[in-house]
């Protein structure tokens, strides 16, 4: 099936981070685009469509503005936009920590920055990046996200694993089978449950699970971008009512 608007996703009931909040489950994929996204779709790299004032989150350490990884269309009558920004590092200043001031994921209009976050009026700053020709070269790079359906062997075999993986955080993993990972699923996507790494969730109860982005070095051709999260998923959520996000990753 081709690619789908992100209308197609629908709240669900949802108590905590480990919960779907959004169905179908959906496959995220990228498309370099030839022109600037300037309008409310979802991208990654390029620079924010801003639905209320710009708000440019800066490094907690450094103090230098945080790259512009993506926006995300909130689903909802509320048309509302969440900008994710990381810290653009070697892997040493704690990206994986969801409240550590080096992710932030910003929703607009009307949302609420982070208490750890500090940041400036700036509309645009550092984008999105991927290797060229040398491993040290930075290629800036804007891409399209689209949507699309799993099919039922992947769909099957995810489900499989994330129930495994709520019966290790249950303790009760000896009752079920240990997953086949015969079949390749794909771990960026938006709704349904996510499919963590390890077993412990960085974020409270409440969070509301929204959608998951894997890292890659963008050196080889199916690497469309550069995001080190050392080999692993990085994870977005959003708070009940929607005005403020988490961001984290974790790997094996």
């Amino acid at each position: 099936m081709g690619p789908l608007g992100w209308h197609r996703l629908a709240r669900v009931v949802s108590t905590g981070p480990a919960d779907a909040w959004l169905l179908p489950r959906l496959r995220m994929s990228f498309r370099p685009v030839p022109s600037p996204i300037n309008d409310r779709r979802a991208k990654l790299g390029g620079q924010p469509v801003w639905l209320d004032e710009p708000f440019w989150p800066q490094s907690a350490i450094l103090g230098s503005p945080m790259t512009f990884i993506g926006q995300f269309p909130i689903p909802g009558p509320a048309q509302a936009m969440a900008y994710l920004f990381l810290t653009d590092e070697d892997g040493t200043l704690g990206t994986w920590d969801p409240e550590g001031g080096e992710t932030a994921l910003i929703v607009q209009p009307g949302g609420r920055v982070a208490r750890f976050l500090a940041g400036t009026p700036d509309a645009t700053g550092p984008s999105l990046w991927r290797r060229g020709p040398q491993w040290t070269d930075r290629v800036p790079v804007e891409l399209s996200v689209e949507l699309s359906v799993f099919n039922d062997a992947e769909q099957m075999a995810l489900e499989a694993d994330i129930a495994y993986q709520d019966a290790v955080r249950a303790e009760t993993f000896a009752e079920v089978p240990i997953p086949d990972h015969d079949v390749l699923t794909p771990t960026s996507y938006v709704g349904g449950r996510p499919h963590f790494w390890q077993p412990q969730i960085q974020v409270s109860r409440s969070w509301l699970f929204f959608f998951q982005l894997d890292g890659c070095e963008g050196w080889e051709d199916d690497e469309p971008y550069t995001l080190n999260f050392g080999g692993g998923t990085g994870y977005a959520f959003l708070s009940q009512d929607e005005l403020e996000g988490r961001f984290y990753w974790d790997c094996v």
